[in-house]
């Protein structure tokens, strides 16, 4: 899938550029994808968990470097089938801070955008609570998660997940390559590397979400946020988008009808208002 995005990105004049850097007990990767000409401006960008830097993410990189962002995609602690690291709930609040650090090492000064999806857009939102993010001019998330909820919607979701804008991506990852993992299938392309007697990443992760409290984190965020969410979600209800909207100074939240979970960051409305928000800052 990664080959796809290179040979469009060659094609289209820019580069991709693969940094490996220590991380929680091993090596993570990340992809700088530089656009053509000059850059205006850096995304450092969060996946969702069990995903990996790029997946599901394609359509929505190329539309941002098309608007001259560069784009630093990296594999979030225990992702990734070329990262070596270890998903630790303790550690992983680290993550976007030490890609920032690679992401501005290897490139040239640039303003910087936090964009974040699911998981990823979770650790955005409480990144930038916290003290040292203040150089930040924008952020996005999409589908962030205050807690998540399992149970017989993950059947609505897999339903839900077979529509016009799922299809559409097959451009960017082939009629497979567009198929999410779910429990076991696929984990050999998205694998998952918990600590050793842990139940799974779906346990991880809810025990993530209550150590960042975001309901709390919301309130000291000052940076100009937009959310992404949809109705149509049935493992990050509506609900927790607006919760955050009310409680971040400023936000923006964007509420699509009736994309499931796995389907909101191909939909073309949430792939135009994320570009046109973090290009217009």
């Amino acid at each position: 899938m990664t080959a796809r995005l290179e040979a469009w990105l060659a094609a289209a004049g820019g580069r991709m550029e693969t940094v490996g850097y220590p991380r929680a007990g091993g090596r993570a990767r990340g992809c700088r994808l530089v656009p053509a000409g000059t850059a205006r401006g850096r995304v450092l960008l969060a996946h969702g968990a069990g995903n990996d830097a790029l997946y599901p993410l394609h359509a929505l990189c190329k539309t941002l470097l098309r608007a001259g962002l560069e784009v630093f995609a990296f594999d979030l602690d225990g992702h990734g089938r070329e990262s070596s690291t270890v998903f630790d709930v303790e550690r992983i609040e680290d993550a976007l801070a030490d890609a920032a650090e690679r992401a501005e090492e290897h490139g040239p000064p640039l303003p910087l955008h936090l964009l974040g999806h699911s998981l990823g857009g979770s650790l955005v939102l409480h990144a930038l609570s916290r003290p040292g993010w203040e150089r930040v001019v924008s952020a996005a998330a999409i589908s962030a998660p205050v807690r998540l909820r399992i149970g017989w919607t993950v059947l609505r979701e897999l339903r839900g997940f077979f529509g016009r804008a799922t299809l559409a991506q097959r451009e960017h990852y082939g009629a497979w390559g567009v198929v999410p993992a779910v429990g076991p299938l696929k984990r050999r392309a998205f694998p998952f590397r918990g600590p050793p007697g842990g139940f799974g990443y779906v346990a991880e992760v809810q025990a993530l979400l209550e150590r960042l409290r975001l309901e709390d984190a919301a309130e000291r965020i000052r940076t100009p946020v937009l959310l992404v969410y949809s109705r149509g979600d049935g493992i990050v209800p509506a609900e927790q988008g607006e919760l955050l909207a009310s409680r971040i100074p400023g936000a923006r939240l964007e509420m699509l009808e009736r994309a499931a979970h796995w389907c909101v960051p191909f939909e073309p409305r949430t792939v135009a208002r994320v570009a046109e928000w973090l290009e217009a800052a």
